[in-house]
């Protein structure tokens, strides 16, 4: 981590959204640092009136201001800049700016920089003696609200909307299909509280309870009859899909994220490390470290332990007292938060206890000498640290007990550098993360508390340090069986080379009680071969009898191995299907196998899905779990996967913890314990703020008879129609749709593909390339692959609204622009004419329109007064059916940008209302 303090960065993106800017007015009456007031722009589009909060630099020249931003009209230039005294645009002195051209709709950014920064705007410094926060000043050119509107944007900080009622997707018979209809209408008809069979509503609720109860045992007895029908038992039930390339899963364990709130400053072993949930008799219990003996009584009454997850091959947490609890810096303003879909944040770099967070002499020297003092840090954040930010306090009332459960994220840190904040000197830190984890909503920093208190409450959220990666299963001790080892039955027996092996290793006896681990010998018998003729030397086999071995305790932990350098988001996400099972075992001679500690590497047996691919030689097995959750090893057959051979030692390691079990709510993982040894003189409390996820259930027989008799067609090997070609490409994640048509070119059929983007419009040449290279695989020899963006048709739609008398018509018209726009809602959902609502073929239809603004308060009548194809539509066409046809390839556009009138656009001609 680069630890030389430098000046923040300017901008005017990447500011936490104030609805009070304090700071504003510290800096009038510090008079220590200069900033932009604000800006206006001339009548003739191209003179701009920059205001300062104290006298204007008089050697501020062309070099100094810098315009960046713009959509269709970038690049803007300064070419004239002059102190005027006496302004028309105003009666104060201003800094007189003349560009070369007048730019468009969207927000431009004006700086005041160091005539040394550079052209990269990443890259500019403040001009000396200005404040960073100030030294940027958004400005317009152009106003996108009509005359009738107020411009004045709203702040940020929005509710997040309310969460869809919970469907069970599981309800089979009859109770369960009644308590689920009864549940919804408890959600939807909240008065509605009657209960009494006589009751309407309780009659058909238990008419469709039946009816639904009915489909349920007749979908049930067909997939009976149809699907693998004879096949009871799940193991049988395994291989019979796994024939038809069905692999059917054994869960997953569980996930989190845990962080360490600490009072000193230590170092971690990762491997010794256990965390835990307390058993079900200690509800109350206070989150800390637990004593070994502590420990195995927990055990004993059935908490859930979870182990550490290295990332990136890290074996110790260096846990750091500083980082138990991590300010948001706001810059002095007020009424603040992180807006949604922040990708970086500034921490407040607290000094250690007992010293000043404030720099000496910073007050007197200019916003370009700071960076030379040097704070002191206690924030020791490098890239590749977890942060978790949480909403602590409850934004309308102050109470902890209040705060948002929901409004707490975890992030992985790619960026972290070290600055300050000019005004005062505070330590800061930059960091950034992955757009994969970008903040899901609004994160409150800081309010104000209703009347009569009106009281600022600051750190309404803070970020958490200390964070570990674990996840549900233990590494349990279990007792070898050493009956065929420390009491042999004279000579070979069912264990031929036993003797021989013995007599070689004389502690073997002793060595196998030493272990705690799972062990077995590979039973098998000496076979000698007929004697064709006399004197030959006899031919000896000796066979295994029986290669398979079942562990003694379940569940079996089975996990994903970890993707390498990645953000939260893919640490995560689970695939049940991807899951192996969690055991070291090691097999061979019984001199390489039975040793102290862990045997060499190339004894070591490696877990597979199944041994179809596996050679010869290859020490593969497979983890096959029965209906009573136990698990079976079994191995290879000398030709798929190597045999193990009679007389050999096996010793297995398992991971016992495995399921939905695992995921625990939050603030439920609150015990940390040793494996071995103690902590001493520092006092640790870890906590979950996130509850754990990921934990899946094993796959039920039902569901491997329902979908195995169909997983060849799900997955099919090669495309024949276009409709083979659109499937193969639509699985592309970067993709919400695909379409195709076989064209001749005159020599062959060309199969053109084109490609829906999932949140863009414009196709990603590069993704293009990687779908046609996809593609190729399953390509048909004749066909060639083509693979281009989607047609986007503008529209051109007109609706003639009527308010009601109560209501406001600009208001209207603003929410209505607000439901039809291309991008995100206001509420943060996507709006009508977004890409994502947009798909390939689908037409637009009339009563869709219609009903979207009739949803809109205020709204007493919609009439549709235009619904066609911008180019070559007219004002006044409507299709007759009410459908616009789009084609195959094609799909809807209305941006209703002004910039860009091509794109699309729909007006509304408003009447009635005040």
């Amino acid at each position: 981590m680069n630890t030389t303090a430098r000046i923040a960065p300017i901008g005017c993106d990447g500011l936490p959204l104030c609805g009070e800017p304090a700071r504003r007015a510290r800096l009038r009456a510090s008079g220590q640092l200069n900033g932009i007031d604000y800006v206006e722009v001339g009548d003739d589009g191209v003179t701009l009136c920059v205001h300062l909060f104290g006298d204007i630099p008089a050697g501020i020249g062309v070099a100094n201001v810098r315009v960046s931003g713009g959509r269709r009209i970038t690049g803007l230039r300064v070419v004239e800049v002059e102190i005027e005294h006496e302004p028309e645009m105003h009666d104060d002195a201003c800094l007189r700016v003349v560009l070369d051209r007048e730019g468009d709709h969207t927000p431009y950014c004006l700086c005041l920089v160091d005539a040394a920064s550079g052209t990269d705007p990443a890259a500019w410094t403040p001009y000396p003696g200005f404040d960073p926060r100030y030294a940027c000043a958004e400005l317009r050119f152009r106003l996108d609200c009509a005359r009738g509107q107020d411009c004045k944007e709203e702040t940020a900080c929005v509710e997040a909307p309310s969460p869809l009622p919970e469907i069970n997707y599981l309800a089979k018979d009859y109770a369960s299909f009644r308590q689920l209809f009864l549940d919804r209408l408890a959600q939807t008809m909240p008065d509605w509280r009657e209960r009494h069979v006589p009751d309407l509503g309780i009659a058909l609720v238990e008419v469709l309870a039946y009816t639904a109860d009915y489909l349920s045992y007749y979908q049930d007895a067909v997939a009976t009859e149809a699907y693998l029908g004879t096949a009871r038992r799940r193991i049988s039930v395994r291989r019979h899909a796994r024939l038809v390339d069905y692999r059917l899963h054994e869960g997953c364990n569980a996930r989190a994220l845990v962080t360490l709130a600490s009072d000193t400053d230590l170092s971690l072993d990762l491997g010794n490390l256990l965390l835990l949930v307390p058993p079900p008799g200690e509800a109350d219990a206070k989150p800390g470290v637990i004593d070994a003996a502590r420990l195995d009584a927990a055990r004993a009454q059935g908490a859930l332990v979870f182990e550490p997850m290295p990332l990136d091959g890290a074996t110790t947490l260096d846990v750091v007292a500083a980082h138990s609890a991590i300010r948001l810096h706001t810059w002095g303003d007020e009424l603040c938060c992180l807006p949604r879909g922040s990708t970086r944040a500034t921490l407040v770099d607290a000094p250690p206890a007992g010293t000043s967070a404030a720099v000496p002499g910073v007050a007197s020297v200019g916003a370009g000498d700071t960076a030379a003092a040097s704070p002191p840090r206690a924030l020791k954040l490098a890239a590749g640290d977890l942060l978790i930010f949480e909403e602590v306090r409850g934004p309308r009332t102050g109470n902890p007990a209040d705060a948002d459960p929901a409004h707490r994220h975890a992030v992985r840190l790619t960026t972290v550098e070290v600055s300050i904040d000019p005004l005062d000197g505070t330590p800061l830190l930059e960091v950034a993360w992955d757009a994969c984890d970008a903040l899901p909503f609004d994160l409150c920093l800081s309010v104000r508390t209703p009347a009569p208190d009106c009281a600022w409450l600051h750190d309404v959220s803070l970020a958490r340090g200390n964070v570990l990666l674990v996840d549900h299963g233990e590494h349990v001790r279990l007792a070898c069986d050493c009956g065929a080892i420390c009491e042999p039955a004279g000579g070979d027996g069912a264990y031929p080379g036993l003797a021989a092996a013995l007599a070689a290793l004389p502690d073997a006896c002793r060595r196998c009680r030493d272990l705690t681990e799972d062990c077995w010998m590979v039973p098998g018998a000496v076979e000698y071969d007929c004697c064709r003729c006399e004197g030959a030397v006899q031919d000896v086999t000796r066979p295994p009898a029986d290669t398979g071995h079942a562990l003694p305790l379940g569940p079996l932990t089975f996990a994903e191995p970890l993707p390498s350098h990645a953000p939260v988001c893919r640490l995560l996400s689970r695939d049940p299907r991807a899951a192996l099972p969690q055991l070291a075992v090691h097999g061979g001679p019984l001199a390489a196998v039975l040793v102290d500690g862990a045997p060499d590497a190339r004894w070591r047996w490696e877990p597979r899905y199944d041994l179809l691919a596996s050679g010869p030689d290859d020490r593969h097995f497979v983890v096959e779990v029965d209906d009573d959750g136990i698990a079976h090893l079994r191995f290879g057959d000398g030709t798929l996967g190597r045999q193990p051979q009679a007389g050999d030692f096996f010793r297995a390691a398992p991971r016992i913890g495995n399921g939905p079990a695992g995921n625990v709510g939050r603030d439920s993982i609150v015990w940390l314990a040793l494996k071995s040894g103690a902590l001493s003189g520092a006092t640790i409390a870890p906590r979950n703020p996130l509850a754990a996820g990921g934990g899946t259930a094993p796959e039920s027989v039902a569901e491997a008879k329902l979908y195995a008799p169909g997983a060849f067609r799900a997955r099919p090997l090669r495309a024949i129609v276009a409709d083979d070609y659109a499937m193969f490409a639509a699985r592309a994640p970067e993709l919400q749709g695909a379409a195709c048509a076989l064209q001749w070119t005159g020599s062959w059929y060309e199969a053109h593909v084109v490609a829906d983007p999932l949140g863009r419009e414009v196709l990603d040449p590069a993704l293009a390339a990687r779908i046609a290279a996809d593609l190729e695989r399953y390509r048909r020899i004749v066909h060639d692959v083509a693979v281009t963006g989607a047609c986007y048709v503008p529209l051109l739609i007109e609706l003639r609204v009527c308010v009601l008398p109560d209501f406001l018509a600009a208001h209207v018209e603003a929410e209505l622009r607000d439901r039809f726009r291309a991008g995100l809602r206001r509420d943060g959902t996507p709006g009508f004419f977004h890409p994502d609502r947009l798909k390939l073929g689908a037409p637009l239809y009339a009563s869709a329109l219609i009903a979207e603004a009739q949803a809109v308060p205020g709204v007493a009548h919609v009439e549709l007064i235009t619904l066609t194809r911008m180019e070559g539509g007219r004002s006044g066409d409507v299709p007759a059916d009410g459908v616009l046809e789009i084609g195959a390839q094609e799909i809807a556009r209305v941006d209703g940008d002004p910039d860009y009138p091509d794109h699309g656009s729909i007006a509304f001609a408003m009447g009635g209302g005040r």
